[in-house]
């Protein structure tokens, strides 16, 4: 799975991304490695694309962020509404597909 992250730095602009190794994913939620350090609360952008499936600017909230060697190990959950509070079934059923394409080795139970 291709991945990778873009965070808002000053005046609401995208940072350089990111890019980052999948550790665990399900349909609602993702931990990962990479070389940037989050912080709990913050707010990302993820782009992500596996097999056929792809999605660019999925939004996403940092759960946790630990140091892990090297790297940081981040848990994010994604943000799948949309402003009048409707999820995004497009969205969903997407990411749906991408966890089926994905090795059993990386999927999480959809509890993580």
């Amino acid at each position: 799975m291709d991945l990778s992250i873009n965070s808002l730095g000053w005046f609401a602009r995208f940072k350089d991304a990111t890019t980052a190794q999948l550790i665990k994913f399900n349909r609602y939620s993702l931990v990962f490695n990479s070389p940037k350090k989050l912080k709990p609360g913050q707010l990302i952008h993820l782009n992500m694309s596996a097999g056929l499936h792809s999605l660019r600017e999925v939004k996403a909230r940092v759960e946790l962020c630990e140091r892990s060697g090297p790297h940081y190990q981040s848990q994010v959950r994604f943000i799948l509404e949309r402003p009048d509070k409707q999820p995004y079934r497009e969205a969903i059923s997407i990411l749906k597909a991408i966890e089926q394409t994905l090795p059993e080795s990386v999927r999480a139970p959809l509890h993580i």
